[in-house]
């Protein structure tokens, strides 16, 4: 046992010696380290052919595993979309894949390809279209076959698009829930003009446009083999991958040749454009005007003047503006550059509110220093190894290397661009980052854009210039009610049916009920899967409420106290935001009990006409409470069958036709209350309430709306 210690030893000690370089080389600067050049990177190259239908085919094997990836790019995109009709190509993108084939339907295919522990994806970006697959080797032909299907002949099922419809309204609301994606989305538009396909957003009205037809149409006007780019990476013999492409494509017929226009913008107006967001503590700023193109000459000596300017911890901008003067985690700031129109030279920052003005400060100077103080040989050496190394690990997969082979063959760089990377990186002097940066960056240009809390700022923006506030409320969708004549003969019987209402539900003094407290169970419905909740309201009118709810991820309570309001879960307590406050004040505005309580002081009421239902008259009642608008269907014996509105989905947040209907009404304290409530929106019910106690006039312990202490 010694013995071999012994011996493990001392083979450690001559692998040791070995690797330890000679005494007289070894250095204590590791700025005078020498290192070898960086030996050739030979990038593997496809090859390239076209099918007699004009499909431009790419092939790079790749034994290494028992996997097939295939990638398509579509000549097409969302830039090319009406503006009426904005979100139509990613909902067509959407729907290929999720809306099933003429042979099997969109689950069908889930089905088919998780047996196989496959996938096929489809997608659309703002100048192309994309597909792909990936599949063992043993269940490519399989795959492939569905692929072929997705991408020829898609069925468009009109329920995956309503599916999909929902689900782009779910992101439209949550558009302005992220500070940083308001200040990236915003900074964009002001770049590029709001009259340009840069810069549409996607509306509940553009959403709303989009049929079926209109998802065929597009997908025929720009779905052609002539306009297929298609790659293939992996484990397969070429050969017979060609005579499986041709088989499998090869009676595609060719479309009208199409020549995309380009994409209309216009140059920036410089100015100073803020947004407030009164529930942060931090400004983010933006500060540039347009870049370049990446076909432009220079762009390799931009890149160098990016990657000296603000590449990482060692570019000017983290090493000033955060290291030195403590202004930001992160900032960052270069030319861009896009394939077929401008990309823009922005730089950007999170700081403190209170310091808003001095990081923009900060930023100018350093937008100045970038022309007025050259790059030295040691910026400039740097920036080449930071840039040269890291080029190796951005296509280290021979999947990587044919989706940017492709991409560059799709917008007409040169074919031999990624090998004459490093050349012509390492030929650019620190006179050609000068002249770039001279040319591409005018501070004399810029536009700057802020969002946060104004009154919060450590000097006013108008410092800057004059300021333009920039308006980000979504615009709601249309509401399809008929409108109500407001006549003296409807308002009166509305007066009347309302007086009714009120008589049947609380009796002759409403004004008497003060507060109540309604405890039951919910059935939330996510994704058509159901979840029990147990729920605790309280309500004291006129303006606060408590909810308290039992989920199975644990217990959450929402307050609003007036024109405030707090959440808590999980331990931790938020503020509501405007917009929460704003939808959480309008559930309020037209719940029975509340209107009810309100009575002829606060209500307008108009009658809008009658409806039969089941056999039985129901009289309609136009109501207003506070701006906020309802309607109720009244029965003879004067109780709500069911209320109608512009809501919003309770969890999605996005607004819709809401419909709740009541039954079970059960007199409590002189009130009858509905113990049964299911809502439905926009025809789907998704949420049932059954009540199982309800206090009148209870009594309210003094911190129920108290916000807890942090």
């Amino acid at each position: 046992m010694k013995l071999r210690l012994c011996r493990f030893a001392l083979t450690g000690l001559a692998v040791a010696a070995v690797l330890a370089p000679p005494a007289t080389a070894q250095v204590r600067d590791h700025s005078k380290i020498k290192y070898p050049p960086l030996p050739d990177f030979k990038i593997a190259k496809p090859e390239v052919y076209t099918l007699e239908n004009g499909m431009t085919v790419f092939l790079l094997e790749d034994r290494e595993l028992p996997l097939i990836s295939v990638q398509a790019q579509i000549r097409t995109g969302s830039n090319y979309e009406a503006e009426s009709r904005t979100g139509l190509a990613e909902l067509m993108a959407d729907v290929q894949r999720t809306g099933g084939t003429a042979r099997m339907t969109g689950d069908e295919i889930d089905e088919y390809l998780a047996v196989r522990a496959a996938s096929v994806e489809t997608g659309m970006g703002g100048s192309a279209g994309f597909a792909s697959m990936n599949s063992l080797t043993d269940a490519f032909d399989d795959t492939f076959a569905v692929f072929a299907d997705v991408l020829r002949s898609p069925a468009f099922s009109e329920d995956k698009l309503e599916v999909a419809k929902i689900q782009t309204n779910a992101g439209i609301a949550r558009r302005n829930d992220s500070i940083g994606a308001i200040t990236g989305r915003e900074f964009s538009r002001l770049m590029y003009g709001t009259d340009s396909p840069l810069s549409w957003m996607v509306e509940y009205e553009t959403v709303a446009a989009v049929e079926r037809d209109d998802l065929v149409e597009f997908h025929r006007k720009y779905y052609h083999p002539n306009n297929v780019y298609l790659g293939v990476v992996g484990d397969f013999d070429s050969a017979k991958m060609k005579a499986k492409i041709l088989a499998t494509f090869g009676d595609w017929k060719a479309g009208p040749a199409l020549e995309l226009p380009a994409v209309p913008y216009r140059e920036p107006k410089p100015g100073v454009y803020f947004i407030e967001k009164s529930d942060v503590n931090q400004a983010h700023v933006r500060l540039g005007h347009l870049g370049i193109e990446q076909r432009n000459p220079d762009y390799f000596a931009v890149q160098l003047l990016n990657e000296i300017f603000g590449g990482g911890f060692a570019g000017r901008l983290m090493q000033v503006v955060r290291s030195d003067k403590g202004l930001a985690y992160s900032v960052f700031g270069g030319v861009g550059a896009s394939f077929d129109y401008p990309g823009v030279f922005q730089t950007g920052l999170q700081t403190k509110s209170e310091t808003m003005a001095e990081a923009v400060d900060a930023l100018k100077a350093e937008i100045a220093g970038i022309i007025d103080n050259p790059p030295s040989e040691e910026e400039l050496r740097l920036a080449k190894e930071s840039i040269l190394n890291s080029f190796v690990f951005r296509y280290d997969s021979r999947r990587e290397i044919l989706g940017q082979q492709m991409t560059y063959a799709y917008y007409g760089l040169p074919a031999d661009y990624l090998e004459t990377y490093r050349a012509n990186v390492e030929k650019v002097t620190g006179a050609d980052v000068l002249r770039v940066a001279k040319e591409y960056i005018h501070p004399d240009r810029l536009t700057l854009l802020v969002v946060g809390k104004a009154e919060d700022f450590d000097k006013p923006l108008s410092t800057f210039g004059e300021v333009t506030e920039l308006d980000i409320t979504i615009p709601p969708p249309a509401d399809t009610t008929p409108a109500v004549a407001r006549t003296p003969a409807s308002l009166e019987a509305g007066a009347e049916l309302m007086a009714e209402m009120s008589l049947a539900v609380a009796g002759d003094d409403p004004s008497a009920i003060r507060s109540l407290h309604r405890k039951g169970s919910m059935v939330l419905s996510i994704g058509g899967q159901p979840m029990q909740l147990g729920s605790d309201l309280l309500v004291v009118f006129p303006d606060k409420v408590r909810m308290d709810l039992k989920t199975p991820m644990g217990e959450v309570t929402t307050v609003l106290d007036g024109k405030t309001g707090f959440r808590k879960a999980g331990g931790q307590v938020t503020d509501l935001s405007a917009d929460d406050v704003k939808d959480a004040s309008e559930e309020l505005a037209r719940d029975l009990a509340r209107i009810v309580v309100s009575g002829a002081s606060g209500v307008e009421a108009v009658a809008a006409g009658e409806e039969e239902i089941d056999g039985v008259a129901y009289r309609i009642l136009a109501l207003s409470l506070g701006g906020v608008e309802t309607r109720m269907w009244v029965g003879p014996d004067g109780l709500v069958l069911k209320q109608v509105y512009q809501g919003k989905h309770p969890l999605q947040r996005t607004p819709g036709k809401t419909e709740m209907r009541y039954s079970d009404y059960r007199e409590v304290g002189g009130l009858r209350i509905p113990h049964v409530q299911v809502m439905q929106f926009e025809g789907q019910e998704i949420m049932r309430t059954v009540l199982e106690s309800v206090e009148v006039n209870p009594e309210v312990d003094s911190g129920a709306f108290a916000k807890p202490a942090a």
